[in-house]
C-alpha cells in the first residue's frame, strides 16, 4: 500500500451528521448515505464524486465519533429535513487506498498511524473514508476505499523536505 502527501480541495457536498459509536457506526452510515443520495435522485442530480464519510471530534479510545455523511455536488441544492449543505475540508491531507472489506480498514489505519509516527507529522484529528466503488457491486476483496488524514505542515517540515518531497516511508 502506497501512503502519500497530497493536498485535498473543499468540495460542496450534500450531507447528513450525527454522533456515532462502534455499535452503530453501519446504521448510521447506511440512514446518512441513503438519505443524501434519495435526495439527489429526487432532485435529478448526479453526485460530482465518491460518497464520504468524514470523522470528527472522536473520544480518546476511538468509541464515539461525530459523521458527515454525504457526496460531493456541483452546486447548492435545495435539502430537506435532516440533510444539509457543507464543504469537505481542504489542507494537506495524507491517503492511501485500501483495498479489501471494510472490516479490515483498521490495517489500513494502523499502518497510516505509524507513518505519521515515523516521519514526525501532526494530524488535525478529522478522518475521511472515500467508497470508490459500490458494495452492492463489488466483492469485498475489490472494495476500494480512500483514506484520508487531515495533517498540519509546518514551515519546519517544508524546510527539511522541501515543497516536492515526500519524507520517508
Amino acid at each position: 500500500m502506497e501512503i502519500i502527501i497530497t493536498e485535498q480541495k473543499a468540495e460542496l457536498a450534500v450531507v447528513y451528521k450525527e454522533r456515532a459509536s462502534m455499535d452503530n457506526l453501519t446504521a448510521v452510515m447506511d440512514k446518512g448515505l441513503n438519505m443524501a443520495y434519495d435526495l439527489l435522485k429526487e432532485l435529478g442530480k448526479q453526485p460530482a464524486g465518491a460518497p464520504f464519510c468524514c470523522y470528527t471530534n472522536m473520544s480518546e479510545d476511538f468509541s464515539a465519533f461525530d459523521l458527515e455523511l454525504g457526496f460531493p455536488v456541483t452546486e447548492e441544492i435545495p435539502v430537506k429535513g435532516e440533510l444539509q449543505m457543507s464543504k469537505t475540508l481542504a489542507g494537506k491531507a495524507l491517503t492511501a487506498t485500501h483495498k479489501g472489506s471494510y472490516a479490515s480498514l483498521e490495517t489500513t489505519y494502523t499502518a497510516m498511524m505509524q507513518y505519521v509516527a515515523d516521519n514526525s507529522l501532526e494530524m488535525k484529528g478529522i478522518y475521511y473514508d472515500w467508497y470508490l466503488n459500490d458494495p452492492d457491486n463489488t466483492t469485498e476483496d475489490e472494495l476500494l476505499t480512500k483514506v484520508v488524514f487531515l495533517i498540519k505542515m509546518s514551515m519546519n517540515w517544508m524546510e527539511l523536505y522541501g515543497a516536492d518531497n515526500q519524507p520517508n516511508h
